[in-house]
Order: structure tokens, then sequence, then C-alpha cells
């Protein structure tokens, strides 16, 4: 279920009522893999949404996650670099417990929103720490926001 080298393109930045982030370590930490955001690659033709709804079902029982109003995107690669289709989304959800998540097979860590942009790997996207402020601290209108 998960995209195990960081490169899906629907990522789940998952809350808990204390603001801390799952992040997950698909490999275990002890073997020297680094720690990511929950991600799922889209099915052909699949909708961003109903993809990060079918990651978060994989995470927790039906009911459990709530995806949350503001999604970043992030833009397709420039050309000359490596191909990404359509570009990524970075969709909000909360949980009410975070024992309610279950890390499906792979070690699973909640962390402070804000250590989250320098330890989760993969996204390359130098926006995530003021995208998961401006989110916890409700300065980032609802909808749809693009980082870079």
């Amino acid at each position: 279920m998960y995209a195990t080298n960081g490169t899906g393109d629907v990522h789940l930045v998952c809350f808990d009522r204390q603001h801390r982030v799952a992040l997950i370590c698909p490999g275990g930490p002890d073997a020297g893999h680094p720690w990511m955001l929950p991600a799922v690659r889209r099915g052909k033709s699949e909708l961003y949404r109903r993809a990060a709804r079918r990651l978060a079902c994989a995470m927790a029982p039906a009911g459990a996650i709530r995806l949350g109003a503001v999604t970043g995107r992030i833009r397709a690669a420039a050309p000359g670099t490596t191909p990404q289709r359509g570009g990524r989304r970075i969709f909000t959800s909360h949980v009410a417990s975070s024992g309610a998540l279950r890390g499906v097979g792979v070690p699973l860590v909640w962390l402070p929103y804000a250590q989250v942009a320098e330890l989760a790997a993969g996204l390359e996207v130098v926006d995530l720490g003021l995208f998961l402020e401006g989110y916890v601290d409700g300065w980032i209108p609802d909808g749809w926001i693009t980082l870079q």
C-alpha cells in the first residue's frame, strides 16, 4: 500500500490532537531507512482525493481519519528533471487518537509538526515546514496551496 521509496504522488500528513504528525519508516530505521510521510501511488485515472481516502482507510478503521480542508499541491517536475505525472498532493488529515492509526507492517512514530520538515525524506519540498505551521496555526486558508 505505501510507496516505500517516498515517490508516491499522494502523501498524508496525519495530525493527532497534540498536533503531532505520523511518520512511517518502510524497511525500518534500524536498517538506516529514512522516516517519511505515508504515501500511495494513484491508480490510472484515479483522483488524488480518492487515493488519499484509500490510504487513510489502509491506515485506520473506517471513520478514524478525517481529511482536512487544506491540500498542498507540488507541481510536476520541470522539463529536464525526473518526470512526475501531474505532480503530487499532500493531504492534511486528523485522527481523534494516535492509537487509532496502524503502521500496516511498517514502523510508525508521532513527532511534533515542527520537526517533520527536517526529518521527512523524499518530498524535496522547501515549503513543507511553513505549510505545516500555517495549517496548525490557521493562517493558511482552506483549499489548495501550491508548494515549492
